[in-house]
Order: structure tokens, then C-alpha cells, then sequence
């Protein structure tokens, strides 16, 4: 029977790991995704309604601009934002775009720049959803 070689700890915590920057943008870019399908298909449920009751068209608009629905809007843009600038850095740099995957500190800078990128776009989508 296999014996387990020194005093490692068999179940890692992975919050006592420091990830590279480019696996914090890999990890938030799957999660974004998967929240795009969540709130995605809230919205979705939404614009059902809103379409096959007319009547209440009203009320489903009012509905739309409570501080819940924003909330819910501004998660489902900012994960829209993310997920496509985080998406094309990971295209540029599967086909080495710029050099990208061949510098390494190329590929931080553009790890920084698509953080910056997305400091912009949410500052513009926040003021658009909530002024």
C-alpha cells in the first residue's frame, strides 16, 4: 500500500497560494461566464414577459428600474465587459499578437492594461445603469 511521503498537507488551501496574475484574469473570465448565463437568462425571463403580457408593460418597466433590477443589470454588464476584454487578451495571446506569449513581461502589461480597460468601461456602464 502506498504510503504518503512526508508531512504535506493533503487537502491544500487554496487561498494560501499566490496565483499569478494571469491566473486571477483566467479564473474571473469563467466566472464571469458563468454569471453572464445567470443573469443572462433573468433578463431573458424579463423581456419574455415584457413581451407576452403587454398589459403590464408598466409594471414590468417599473420593475426594470428598481435598485434590485439595477443591480442585476450592472452584474450582467460588467460580467459582459469583462468576459470580452478578458476573452480577446486570451485570443491575442494564443496566437502571440504583439509578442505577447513570448515576453513575459509583455503579458503582465497586458494583463494590467485589460484591468485599466475594464476600470474605464465599468466607471461608464455604472454611470449609464444608475444615472
Amino acid at each position: 500500500m502506498y504510503q504518503f511521503p512526508g508531512k504535506r498537507p493533503i487537502n491544500r488551501n487554496l487561498l494560501a497560494f499566490r496565483f499569478p496574475l494571469n491566473a486571477i484574469l483566467s479564473i474571473l473570465h469563467r466566472i464571469s461566464g458563468v454569471s453572464m448565463v445567470v443573469f443572462g437568462l433573468l433578463a431573458f425571463v424579463w423581456g419574455v414577459a415584457l413581451v407576452l403580457q403587454p398589459p403590464r408593460f408598466e409594471a414590468l418597466m417599473a420593475l426594470a428600474t428598481t435598485p434590485l433590477a439595477k443591480i442585476g443589470w450592472s452584474l450582467l454588464a460588467l460580467s459582459l465587459w469583462w468576459h470580452w476584454l478578458t476573452g480577446l487578451r486570451h485570443l491575442l495571446l494564443e496566437h502571440n499578437a504583439f509578442g505577447l506569449q513570448t515576453n513575459a513581461q509583455m503579458g503582465q502589461r497586458s494583463a494590467v492594461g485589460t484591468m485599466g480597460a475594464f476600470a474605464v468601461g465599468t466607471v461608464l456602464i455604472l454611470w449609464g445603469v444608475w444615472v
